[in-house]
């Protein structure tokens, strides 16, 4: 069994087995691809630059097409009924796409949601029909979208402080939600080196708790099964465990991590901002592999029907696509 030698930096250097993880292909997208979300075979790649989100059909692995949003689109989700949704940080609006890849909805944020609206990232509580959104400044939003599409978003009660997440000065960065049981919602907070952690339980998220986690920490993503979240500390190089509500493990992972998702299999893909991408046994919490992928590698989501990871690299307009 052979091993190579991934150098993350001047002073380090990392062995990994990486007989079975590979780069597939490399997709051209829009410039400056920033955030992406795996749905109904395909993933949706928001390119911050050109105002634009790319669809790439995972079976031919290419961009199928090309749907024009609002101004400087950020975080997606998605959900089965209505479709995906977009927040252009830009101008203050949520896109929302259906599955014909068509423009159905464009909804304004309402602008005492935290300060003027620069949505950032967003989750989807299906069970509620509710889109949940976090501004730049520290608001936050919902969206019912139960039954027709609202013209402007609503305020809900985020605990003592109504309407703003711990971190309101704080330029909250990801957001995740959990798929077990608990439904938490994870926000990382970079400037307080922190996770801000609700409970969705009643219907709407609710301020939890603040869970400490290693420095600037920015991706979050959830397990799929279990009742764990994994942080990218890009200024430590770990990825904190979160087991519901208090970090657990620390796990050393390499310089300037900075997204994350979690695939089947138990395997935690990590993203490098460098231009690595890291794949973290979830049973184990060790790094079992690496591979290259493109420059300033940010945002990665997975096929759950292959497992194969999708990373943007913001840097040159791409998506790599990595076999585990």
């Amino acid at each position: 069994m052979s091993s190579s030698i991934c150098r993350f930096g001047p002073d380090s250097a990392r062995s990994y087995d990486n007989d079975r993880m590979r780069t597939v292909t490399t997709i051209a997208v829009g410039a400056r691809p920033t955030c992406l979300a795996a749905f109904q075979d395909h993933v949706w790649v928001t390119n911050t630059d050109d105002d634009t989100v790319s669809i790439i059909e995972c079976a031919t692995k290419s961009v199928i097409a090309t749907v024009t949003v609002g101004s400087r689109p950020t975080g997606v989700t998605f959900d089965p009924q209505t479709g995906v949704f977009v927040a252009n940080s830009g101008d203050g609006t949520i896109t929302v796409i259906d599955r014909n890849r068509t423009v159905k909805a464009t909804i304004e944020l309402d602008t005492n949601a935290g300060g003027p609206p620069q949505p950032v990232g967003l989750v989807n509580l299906h069970p509620a029909a509710m889109v949940v959104v976090i501004n730049r400044m520290g608001g936050v939003a919902k969206i019912d979208h139960g039954g027709q599409l609202p013209d402007r978003s609503s305020f809900f009660d985020g605990g003592d402080h109504p309407f703003v997440f711990d971190g309101a000065d704080r330029s909250p960065h990801g957001v995740a939600i959990a798929s077990d049981t608990t439904r938490f919602v994870y926000v990382t907070n970079p400037a307080a080196d922190s996770v801000s952690i609700f409970d969705t339980s009643a219907g709407f998220p609710r301020r939890r708790a603040l869970a400490p986690v290693g420095p600037r920490p920015v991706g979050v993503a959830t397990h799929p099964t279990q009742p764990l979240a994994y942080v990218a500390n890009s200024k430590s190089g770990t990825l904190s465990v979160i087991r519901e509500e208090v970090e657990i493990a620390a796990v050393d992972v390499g310089p300037r991590p900075f997204g994350v998702a979690a695939g089947p299999v138990d395997r935690i893909w990590v993203t490098h901002d460098g231009g690595a991408v890291s794949l973290v046994d979830a049973l184990t919490n060790t790094v079992t592999a690496t591979v290259e992928a493109g420059s300033r590698a940010a945002g990665v989501a997975v096929d759950p029907g292959t497992g194969q990871a999708y990373v943007a690299n913001s840097a040159e307009g791409t998506v790599t696509v990595i076999d585990p």
